[in-house]
Order: structure tokens, then C-alpha cells, then sequence
């Protein structure tokens, strides 16, 4: 299957001596990212929830990239994609609605705590004084941070770019951003606001931040190196991401 496009290198000129390259193939040499993605996602959610039905949905997902890319804009294929397929999966997940609108609610209402503290206390706030801000008791909060997914929290590679609250930023920023040198250096102040803020983060959550996203670890395995069980690290992974947010909120709302 070809068209006039070159599916690596964008739009061909008149002349173009480069091959086109079948468009199927290009899928199914990107294959993998769906399954790492899917596997990412699936690891966080009810066991209920078919990991082939998360590949199915990723891979519509990665079509509709390789269909939309435009390799002219600076991206690459990869970047784009990956927001594409994680974007297309989490979509379908919140339109099953599969949690309850309640643990939504709750979570905003730890995340808002957390602002309100950070900002009234310039630190990161302890776990007693989310507790006492939010109205939820600990054990309420750390059954709520056990079971939150990345369909409510987002990821740490998500988060810069959905600081400003819309939802499809991540696939802007994959590409607009390369033609827009003010928004380009928006999303760089974030990034440095971002580090700094994992700088900040205690030691066991940024142990399991470091293990998650750099190494690849699951979430298995992470509570294995850190010697605690794996909703532990499911607790300590969702605390740092919603401590996170709260700093980038903070950040962008002044």
C-alpha cells in the first residue's frame, strides 16, 4: 500500500529520488512502542481489563499518527506516535468510565490540598498534613493512591505538557512547538521546573520515579530493589506524581 508520501521523511518534493515507503510497514515496524505503551497502562489498572483490547485500541491509535504525521513540522515519528497511542488508549478508558466518578473527585481533592500546601509552605507538605488539609484520613489516602491509574494521574512524560489543562497538548507539543520558538521555550521552563521538582521529591519517591521511567522497571520488580510490596510502590508512585502536579500547577497559576 503507497501513496505520495513518504512515511519516514514527510511529504515528497517533485524529483524526490526517495523511496516510499509502505505505509503498513511503518506500522508494523512501530509495533513495539503500542505493547511497551499498552503494557505500561495495563499494569496499572483493574485485572478485568483485556491487555489485547489495550494493543487493539493503541494500534488505531498509531495508524491515525502515521496517517497524520508531517515529518516537515521537526518531530520525529516516534515522539508523535507515542502520545497518539497512549492518548487513543487513555480516551477509550474514560469513555468505559471504568472508576468511579467518586475517586475522581477525591483525587482532586488531594490535589488541590497539595497546592494549597506547597504554596502555604513553600515544601513539599507530610503525609498527616495532606490529611488533615484534605479531610481524608491516611488510610483513606493511601487506599486512593493504591488504586489510582494513569487514566486519572497521567504519566511523568505527560505532565509538562498537560500543566496548561488541555487535554490534547502532548501531540501539540510533539509538533507545533518546533515552529513556535516562544512556546518551545515555554515547554523547556517547564521541564527545568519539572527536574527541580523531582530534585526535591524525598528519597523514596524519586527512587521509585528514577526505577519506573529511566530504568524500565515494573512495578514488581521496583518493590523487589526497594524491598517493599508492590502497592507500596503503586502508593509512592502516585503520591510523587500528584506532588508533581501540584508544583506545575503552582507553576503555571502563579
Amino acid at each position: 500500500m503507497t501513496d505520495d508520501r513518504d512515511w519516514r521523511y514527510g511529504p515528497r518534493e517533485p524529483g524526490d529520488a526517495l523511496a516510499v515507503v509502505d505505509r503498513d510497514t511503518v506500522v508494523s515496524d512501530h509495533l513495539w512502542l503500542v505493547k511497551c505503551i499498552s503494557r505500561a497502562i495495563h499494569e496499572h489498572l483493574p485485572q478485568w481489563i483485556d491487555l489485547e483490547d489495550l494493543v487493539s485500541v493503541g494500534t488505531m491509535g498509531l495508524i491515525k499518527a502515521v496517517d497524520d504525521f508531517d515529518a516537515s513540522k521537526g518531530a520525529r515519528l516516534e515522539t508523535y506516535a507515542r502520545y497518539r497511542i497512549r492518548g487513543a488508549i487513555l480516551d477509550e478508558l474514560r469513555r468505559l468510565d471504568i472508576f468511579p466518578s467518586s475517586t475522581r473527585q477525591k483525587l482532586h481533592q488531594l490535589e488541590d490540598a497539595i497546592v494549597d500546601l506547597e504554596r502555604g509552605l513553600g515544601r513539599y507538605p507530610t503525609d498527616e498534613e495532606i490529611s488533615e488539609k484534605s479531610g481524608l484520613s491516611l488510610q483513606e489516602i493511601s487506599s486512593l493512591l493504591a488504586n489510582a491509574t494513569m487514566v486519572e494521574l497521567y504519566s511523568l512524560d505527560e505532565m509538562v505538557s498537560r500543566a496548561d489543562g488541555e487535554m490534547n497538548s502532548e501531540v501539540k507539543a510533539a509538533v507545533a512547538t518546533h515552529d513556535d520558538p516562544l512556546a518551545n521555550l515555554e515547554r523547556q521552563e517547564m521541564e527545568h521546573v519539572l527536574v527541580d521538582a523531582i530534585g526535591q521529591l524525598p528519597e523514596t519517591e524519586r527512587a521509585v520515579l528514577g526505577l519506573y521511567y529511566y530504568d524500565g522497571m515494573r512495578m514488581k520488580e521496583i518493590g523487589k530493589v526497594l524491598n517493599i510490596s508492590e502497592s507500596r510502590v503503586s502508593q509512592v508512585h502516585s503520591k510523587a506524581i500528584l506532588l508533581l502536579r501540584a508544583k506545575l500547577r503552582m507553576h503555571v497559576t502563579g
